[in-house]
């Protein structure tokens, strides 16, 4: 036991020290669609609805044992400016101090289930607004509603609506059957991110991997399909995540009968573009 536990720390010690990728350092550009989904590492994404823009689960520094396994598409000093920070959960990949810290001197608003409230004020938002599950809030002129999640610990997902179109966020959730409860409520999704990295702790699921992600995506019936949360590193054996995440996502939406289009893979620093009632729901911003 002892050899095994001194072989966990070990794998620790190496992860720990392991580098992290050279940021790209890519451009942020505005864009008048109805839609556009920018990712920037991991589940860090910007969405932004004609006009309005939030940062989801901003996470842009490594910690001592959770990783990035991707270079950053966009650095802190190339950030846009936004209306809301959207949290869906507090663990180190999808909430980040230092980083929460700085968007709060020009972030007027940060969303996220009330568990989080005490440390987003701690970290100097002057607004935060508390949603449970099905709780709404307007954000100019977007309306988002916390959908279920199920997560080691409290999380939301969100679906966010402007202008009748809708995006759903997963977060980071395991497969739930009352995923076809967030489908009833939201019937028309234009576009849905998934999380496919399949995060194991000690062998337990944590959250969805490439399979459970295209069974989601089957249930919710998205017109395009964005996979995230597979950018980050953890410390094999502890932690294990899904090896070939995006293809396999693809692979299997496929045994879903999902068809290959409907699936939008984003290089960090790259963006898609919705035109709703355009022909262009595969539009993306090439990387610089």
């Amino acid at each position: 036991m002892r050899r095994i536990l001194a072989g966990a720390m070990a794998a620790v010690l190496v992860a720990a020290c392991a580098p992290v990728p050279v940021p790209r350092r890519s451009v942020y550009h505005p864009s008048d669609a109805d839609l556009s989904v920018t990712r920037i590492v991991h589940g860090s994404v910007i969405i932004e609805m004609r006009g309005t823009r939030v940062l989801v689960d901003p996470w842009f520094h490594s910690g001592f044992v959770t990783r990035q396994d991707e270079p950053l598409g966009l650095t802190p000093e190339g950030l846009p400016t936004f209306s809301a920070v959207l949290l869906t959960h507090g663990h180190a990949d999808r909430f980040d101090p230092r980083a929460l810290r700085a968007l709060a001197l020009s972030v007027p608003e940060a969303i996220a289930p009330p568990e989080l409230h005490g440390r987003l004020k701690a970290l100097g938002f002057g607004h935060v607004t508390d949603l449970g599950w099905w709780d709404t809030a307007p954000i100019g002129g977007v309306v988002v509603t916390a959908v279920p999640a199920h997560h080691s610990v409290p999380e939301n997902g969100y679906v966010l609506e402007a202008n009748d179109t809708s995006v759903y966020v997963a977060g980071d959730t395991r497969y739930f059957p009352e995923l076809v409860d967030i489908a009833t409520r939201f019937p028309h999704l234009d576009a849905a991110l998934l999380t496919v990295g399949g995060e194991r702790l000690l062998g337990f699921r944590r959250e969805m991997g490439p399979d459970e992600a295209a069974r989601a995506a089957a249930v919710l019936g998205a017109g395009r399909l964005i996979p995230v949360g597979y950018g980050e590193r953890g410390a094999f054996p502890l932690y294990w995540h899904a090896r070939r995440p995006v293809a396999r996502f693809i692979e299997e939406c496929g045994k879903q009968g999902i068809d290959r289009a409907r699936v939008v893979v984003l290089e960090p620093g790259e963006s898609w573009h919705y035109y709703r009632g355009v022909d262009r729901g595969a539009a993306a911003t090439p990387l610089p």
